[in-house]
């Protein structure tokens, strides 16, 4: 476990650059989103005096409810003066609407450049979108919207963001917030899932999150030094993202008032569930692969130690990273995926998802 006050610390220090943090967040209008939005402000909130010296920390917040973003803007901006908060509304279920919106965000940062001649970068992508599902409902483009929501959608972000990311000077740094707990399986004759018999909750979620996995080890693996990926298990944290679900009314009743009030004593408080996410942007804690500056980054930090990653290395460059910001360590089953050449299929169809979606509209398989 680490301990808060060093989360609290490793965090401080990213403020303490002289350059203009920019972070990302998609799903960032509620639940676990917002509490990354609101750690982002309370930690620059000591940097500028105002409109004199605005835009060293950029947040792009990326959602569905308009009503909540501009709730939450005007309070980050009351708490962070020098803070720009901005809201994208869009649907993260389809690819269209993720490649519009990374389109428009990525405009704006080149504008921000070029007017201070550096180059365009975004040092922190979080992707927290989903909702919960007993069933498959194929979107316009031919996925499972909850698949493409926890899956799909999250990678298309930071594969669209990649050139940005990979500017980013201690190297850009992704979390995607999902269940890295969970024991991943693969259904490798299905990847998409289109055969009924693998659509039960347990199989579509362990393959979400082998795939995953996988997919971020390869970014991490084919851009050393320059990104580091994070899969992170928040722990219970009081969400509504049960009441926004279409489970049964006994499920939520059940989860509502009993197992929820039942389990108290393990809640991760919203405040700091988001400062654990921050604390993933740390290149001190979570460095790229072979960052070249990992251990001046974790000298500069005291109590923090470089995290072992999927691969079981130190600063392997891909993390499973529990609620209390330790990480599950080696996962051996990805050293036979890598040898077999699984994660290479992996990687290559989800790429070809992504180009006949962006070519025809569609994905067929």
């Amino acid at each position: 476990m680490v301990k808060l006050d060093v989360v609290r610390s490793a965090n401080a220090a990213l403020a303490d650059g002289t350059k203009p943090f920019v972070a990302v967040v998609a799903g960032g209008t509620a639940g676990i989103g917002e509490a990354t939005v609101r750690a982002l402000a309370a930690t620059f909130a000591g940097r500028g005096s105002g409109d004199g010296d605005r835009g060293f920390l950029r947040v792009y917040i990326v959602g569905r409810n308009r009503e909540a973003a501009h709730k939450i803007i005007a309070e980050c901006e009351t708490a962070c003066p020098g803070g720009v908060f901005r809201f994208y509304k869009g649907d993260l279920s389809l690819l269209k609407e993720v490649d519009r919106v990374c389109a428009e965000i990525i405009g704006i940062e080149q504008r921000e450049a070029d007017a201070k001649a550096a180059p365009a970068k975004i040092d922190f992508l979080v992707c927290c979108q989903g909702v919960l599902s007993l069933t498959v409902e194929e979107s316009n483009e031919g996925l499972d919207k909850y698949f493409s929501l926890y899956y799909y959608s999250r990678m298309r972000l930071v594969e669209r963001f990649l050139p940005l990311l990979i500017a980013s000077p201690n190297g850009g740094h992704v979390v995607s917030v999902f269940n890295s707990s969970i024991q991943s399986s693969l259904v490798l004759d299905d990847l998409t899932l289109r055969n009924p018999r693998n659509q039960t909750l347990r199989t579509r979620f362990a393959h979400f999150v082998g795939m995953t996995n996988i997919f971020m080890e390869e970014l991490a693996r084919r851009n050393s030094g320059r990104l580091a990926l994070c899969h992170y298990h928040p722990g219970f944290v009081p969400t509504n993202i049960l009441n926004s679900s279409n489970l049964p009314w006994y499920l939520k009743f059940l989860v509502n008032y009993i197992v929820t009030p039942l389990s108290w004593p393990f809640w991760v408080p919203f405040e700091e569930c988001g400062q654990r996410i921050l604390f993933m942007a740390s290149p001190a804690r979570f460095p790229a692969l072979e960052f070249k500056g990992t251990e001046a980054a974790a000298g500069k930090v005291k109590g923090v130690e470089i995290a072992t990653g999927i691969d079981g290395k130190f600063g392997g460059g891909a993390y499973l990273v529990t609620k209390d910001d330790d990480t599950f360590g080696k996962e051996k089953k990805y050293d036979e995926l890598r040898a077999n050449g699984t994660a290479e299929k992996i990687y290559q169809h989800t790429m070809t998802v992504f180009a006949e979606i962006e070519a025809s509209g569609v994905y067929k398989d």
